[in-house]
């Protein structure tokens, strides 16, 4: 079976250079890869027919007699930022200055299907928790908020709160909790959670599991189903990332659902009591895996002293990313996701 192939063309060649290097970074020998900066071949080269998978193309070396060609993906890399669709619908604009994973992602995503049915790359659905040592850090809304943001990215994302009340649908449109249907759904032995409460899951951009409007007791259900639904919807292959919001505080079960992640993001605070909760839960844990766990400063004001820099903990956990303090409140995912430490978090998985 011939691989894909993929011409990338644009009269730059050090923005060539780093295009290359990405495709190959993430396909290695697994397609054929063509970079073009030649004018004058790169007409020759459509001179005959041509079946391409993705064509990358400069808007100076771009004509409508390409679509002529069997392109799958055919991209214009623009000069200006202005997103979506030249005249005609099946040719796509991207704008060529963006960071070089997000431009990656939108020259792909569309043959995200074909690519892997040629089994061009595996990707391994990521579990990432979110977990702090004390309530109000801001834990919701920074996984709600990554969650829509990779989403927004082209990621199939599945969202899963475990907390004993479950507020995050502050952030979405839909409001309601989940159906009774679900939680008889829950109970149920068959050992495919996530197939047998697939039909209660809803999107908005992400996908997730609707809030519960009772605690596990009342509903005769305890941890487990997090930890059965979280693995089989993993198995199942139908997500890039499955974002966990686990419950602040140490207990057995929340352990283990970090044990079960692929990264952690320790949410702290910069003051006393934040500070403190860390320094005991990092007493108690072992957060020696730096790759997996990465401590996120949240609500961070320059103004105020930072407590965990001026500790102990900064040298032995440093701070990954800070997220900026914001002055209104921030009432949809759609804005959460658009916070700029959020999305700097973001290229961390991408």
């Amino acid at each position: 079976m011939s691989k894909p192939l993929i011409i990338i063309a644009d009269t730059n060649e050090l923005y060539l250079q780093n295009l290359e290097r990405k495709f190959l970074e993430e396909f290695d020998d697994q397609i054929e890869l063509e970079i073009i900066s030649d004018p004058v071949y790169f007409e020759q080269r459509f001179e005959t027919p041509v079946s391409v998978e993705i064509l990358a193309v400069s808007e100076a070396l771009y004509s409508a007699g390409l679509q002529r060609h069997n392109i799958s993906n055919l991209c214009v890399l623009a000069e200006e930022h202005e997103s979506g669709s030249t005249e005609d619908l099946s040719v796509n604009r991207v704008y060529k200055y963006l960071g070089i994973r997000e431009l990656f992602n939108e020259l792909t995503y569309q043959s995200r299907d074909r690519l892997t049915n040629s089994q061009l790359q595996e990707h391994k659905t990521q579990i990432i928790s979110f977990y702090s040592a004390i309530g109000g850090t801001g834990k919701t809304a920074l996984s709600v908020g990554l969650a829509r943001c990779l989403a927004e990215k082209h990621k199939r994302v599945l969202y899963v709160n475990t907390e004993s009340v479950q507020d995050f649908s502050y952030y979405l449109e839909n409001k309601t909790g989940m159906p009774n249907e679900g939680y008889r759904a829950m109970k149920n032995e068959s050992g495919h959670m996530y197939q047998d409460v697939r039909f209660t899951l809803r999107k908005e951009g992400f996908t997730y599991l609707p809030p519960f409007a009772s605690t596990l007791d009342a509903r005769n259900l305890d941890f487990t189903i997090y930890r059965k639904l979280i693995q089989s919807a993993k198995d199942s292959g139908d997500y890039d990332f499955i974002i966990v919001d686990v419950e602040a505080g140490y207990s057995r079960w929340r352990i283990q659902l970090l044990q079960d992640s692929d990264k952690v993001m320790l949410i702290t605070l910069q003051d006393d009591v934040s500070t403190n909760k860390m320094r005991y839960i990092t007493e108690c844990l072992d957060f020696g895996d730096h790759e997996k766990y990465m401590v996120i400063c949240n609500k961070y004001s320059e103004t105020r002293d930072n407590q965990y820099v001026q500790s102990g903990l900064q040298s032995e956990f440093s701070i990954r990313e800070y997220i900026d303090e914001v002055s209104t409140p921030l009432l949809t995912a759609r804005q959460l996701a658009q916070l700029n430490g959020i999305e700097k978090m973001s290229y961390m998985f991408i």
